[in-house]
C-alpha cells in the first residue's frame, strides 16, 4: 500500500489517489502533453512504489504493477512545469569562485567567478566586502595574479579568439594592457622575488618562446643564448631551449632570485620537471621517470635550493617530494596512502600544508620543516578543493583556497593558522534555492569501488543517468546533477576503469532504481563501450560523440532535462 502522510485526507472523487496527485492528474487531463517536473512540497510527505501499490490503470493491474503504472506514478507526483522551471531559472543563477590569489599586503584577495556570467577576475577585500568586477572578458578568465611590486595592478590569463592572452588590468579602471602582441597562447610563468619582471611563455604551433616583461617599461624580451663572442660555455649535459621545452604544457615559477625557471613538459614515457637557466637560455631535466608518472605543481624552496613537486612517480598515489637542484637527489616529503591534491609552502619555508583526498571528499594538514610530522587542519563542512589548490598569504599567517560543498555554492575560504575554523571570505549567490532543495550525494558500493548516489528522495523507483568521467567525480554540488534531480532523476557517478560496466550491472540489480533506458553523462569524452546500452549521451562541446553536447561551466540545463526526459516517454 501506498504510504499517505497522517494529515492526508482522500479525495471522494478518485478515492485510491493521493489528492495533490489527483488535481495533477484532473490538470494533466487537460493539457495535450503532460510535463512532468519536480515534486511540490505538499507531496514530498506521500512516496509511492509501483510495484506495492494499487494498479495505476485497470488495464495495467499486475502483481508487477504494469507496464505502464512506474511512468504514471513519476508523472503523478511530478510538480508542476512551471515549479520545474523555476528551479531551472535559479540553478542558472547560481555562481562560483575559487582560485584566491592574495595581495602583496594581504588586505584583497583576487578570485574567479561566474557572478557575472561567463568566468571574469574579481576582487575583494580579505576581511569582507562587495566583490569588485575586475575584468569583462567574453570568453572569459583563466587564472589572475596580483603584481609584487605595485599594489592595485593585477596579470589576468583571458581568453580571446580561443588563446590564452596575459593582459594587465587595475583595480581603478584604467584601460586593459596586453603584455605581448605577438600570436600563440601565452603561459603565465611567474614574477621574480622584486616584482619587476614578468616570465611567460608562447606557444605557437610546434614553437616554444620563453620571454620576460619588464613591468616598469613595458616591454617584452626573449630569453636568448648569449652571443659566440661572449665565450660562454654550456653546462654540461645541458639543452638548448628549444629542445628542452619540447612537449610544454606548464611553465613557472622562477627561482627567487630570478635565475632560473620551472617548467613542466610532456616526454615519451612520463611528465618531467625541466629547469631553465635565464642567463645561457639552456635547459636540463630535473626529474622525470622511466615508467609512466605525473608531475605536477612544482615550486622552489625560498633558499632556492630544493624544488617541491607533487608526483606518482614510483608509486600508487599523488605526494610532495623534494628534488635538490644541484646534484638531483629526491626524497619523499609526504606520500599517504591517498593521494595528495594539493600542497604549498609557507613563504618563510617552514610550513608545508597538505589537502589529502580520503573517501571523495578532502582533509588538510600542516608539516613543520624539519620534523615533517602531519598535524591535522580544521576544513570547511563536508567537501573538496575547488580548481586553484592551496594559497599561503604572504606573511604565512592564513591559508586561502576555493572550496566545493556538496550543498552550497563554491566559494573562496581562509583559513588562519591557530585560530580556529575557516571562514568564507565570498559568499556566491543561489537565489531561490535553499540548501536542503539540493540532493545530498551517498556513498554506494559500485563494483570494487566507491561511487556516489544523487537520488531524488519524492520518486520511490526513479530513471538513472550514469555519470563517466577521465576524473574522479567528487560528491560535491553540481547544477547539472542538481537539474536532473529537480526532474526526478537520479545521479549516479562511477569512478575509474571499467565504470560504464559497473554502472549497468548495479543498476540491474538496484531494487530502488529504474534501469531502463539509463542517461549517460560523459563530460570529458571516454570512450564508450556499447551506445547501445544507454538511452542518451551527453557529452562535451566539441566532441562530436551524437547525443547532446553539453558546456561544463555554462550548461544549458532546459536542454539536458527535455532531452533526459525524451527517453521517459517512451517508457
Amino acid at each position: 500500500m501506498a504510504r499517505i502522510a497522517p494529515e492526508s485526507r482522500w479525495d471522494a472523487g478518485e478515492p485510491w489517489m493521493h489528492p495533490a496527485a489527483s488535481r495533477i492528474a484532473r490538470k494533466s487531463r487537460r493539457m495535450r502533453t503532460p510535463f512532468a517536473g519536480g515534486p511540490s512540497a505538499r507531496q514530498e510527505s506521500s512516496i509511492s512504489d509501483a510495484r506495492r501499490s494499487p494498479s495505476a490503470t485497470p488495464l495495467s493491474r499486475t502483481a508487477e504493477g504494469g507496464r505502464n503504472s512506474m511512468f504514471l506514478a513519476a508523472l503523478l507526483l511530478a510538480a508542476p512545469a512551471e515549479d520545474l522551471q523555476a528551479r531551472l531559472r535559479h540553478l542558472e543563477s547560481a555562481a562560483a569562485a575559487w582560485a584566491p590569489a592574495p595581495s602583496p599586503d594581504t588586505t584583497r584577495v583576487a578570485f574567479l567567478t561566474t557572478l557575472f556570467g561567463a568566468r571574469q577576475a574579481a576582487t575583494v577585500e580579505l576581511e569582507g566586502s562587495y566583490p569588485t568586477q575586475l575584468t569583462d572578458e567574453p570568453e572569459g578568465v583563466v587564472e589572475v595574479r596580483y603584481l609584487p611590486s605595485e599594489p592595485g595592478r593585477l596579470v589576468v590569463v583571458a581568453l580571446r579568439d580561443g588563446r590564452r592572452r596575459l593582459i594587465l588590468f587595475e583595480e581603478e579602471g584604467a584601460p586593459p594592457i596586453p603584455v605581448d602582441p605577438d600570436p600563440g597562447d601565452q603561459l603565465l610563468g611567474g614574477f621574480s622575488r622584486d616584482g619587476k619582471k614578468l616570465f611567460y611563455a608562447v606557444q605557437n604551433g610546434a614553437t616554444v618562446s620563453l620571454r620576460m616583461f619588464a613591468v616598469d617599461s613595458k616591454k617584452s624580451s626573449e630569453v636568448a643564448p648569449p652571443p659566440p663572442a661572449s665565450g660562454t660555455q654550456p653546462a654540461a649535459g645541458s639543452l638548448p631551449l628549444a629542445e628542452a621545452l619540447s612537449g610544454l604544457f606548464a611553465v613557472g615559477p622562477p627561482s627567487p632570485d630570478g635565475r632560473a625557471i620551472l617548467a613542466l613538459v610532456h616526454r615519451k614515457a612520463s611528465e618531467a620537471v625541466v629547469i631553465v637557466d635565464i642567463a645561457s637560455a639552456r635547459g636540463d631535466v630535473l626529474v622525470s621517470s622511466e615508467k609512466p608518472a605525473r608531475f605536477r605543481q612544482p615550486r622552489f624552496s625560498p633558499d632556492g635550493r630544493t624544488v617541491y613537486v607533487l608526483t606518482d612517480a614510483d608509486r600508487a598515489t599523488m605526494g610532495v617530494d623534494a628534488v635538490v637542484v644541484l646534484g638531483r637527489a629526491r626524497r619523499t616529503i609526504h606520500a599517504p596512502a591517498q593521494n595528495v591534491e594539493a600542497f604549498a609552502v609557507s613563504e618563510d619555508g617552514h610550513r608545508l600544508a597538505v589537502a589529502v583526498e580520503s573517501n571523495g571528499q578532502d582533509i588538510f594538514s600542516l608539516l613543520d620543516f624539519p620534523s615533517l610530522r602531519a598535524q591535522p587542519l580544521a576544513v570547511p563542512p563536508s567537501g573538496a578543493l575547488a580548481e586553484g589548490g592551496l594559497v599561503w598569504d604572504h606573511a604565512s599567517e592564513r591559508l586561502l583556497f576555493g572550496w566545493r560543498l556538496s550543498d552550497d555554492t563554491t566559494d573562496v575560504w581562509e583559513l588562519r593558522i591557530g585560530r580556529g575554523t575557516p571562514s568564507r571570505i565570498t559568499r556566491s549567490p543561489r537565489p531561490g534555492l535553499s540548501r536542503a532543495s539540493i540532493t545530498r550525494p551517498s556513498p554506494v558500493r559500485v563494483g570494487d569501488g566507491l561511487a556516489w548516489l544523487w537520488r531524488p528522495a519524492e520518486i520511490a523507483r526513479p530513471r538513472v543517468a550514469v555519470v563517466i568521467a577521465a576524473v574522479p567525480t567528487r560528491p560535491v554540488f553540481d547544477k547539472r546533477i542538481a537539474a536532473l534531480n529537480f526532474a526526478g532523476i537520479a545521479v549516479l557517478a562511477v569512478n575509474g576503469e571499467g565504470a560504464e560496466k559497473a554502472a549497468l550491472r548495479y543498476l540491474k540489480s538496484a531494487q530502488d532504481l529504474d534501469p531502463r533506458e539509463p542517461l549517460l553523462l560523459n563530460p570529458d569524452g571516454v570512450e564508450v563501450e556499447d551506445r547501445s546500452r544507454w538511452g542518451g549521451i551527453v557529452s562535451g562541446p566539441g566532441q562530436h560523440r551524437g547525443g547532446l553536447e553539453l558546456d561544463r561551466d555554462h550548461p544549458d540545463l532546459r536542454a539536458l532535462v527535455r532531452y533526459a526526459r525524451r527517453g521517459a516517454s517512451a517508457l
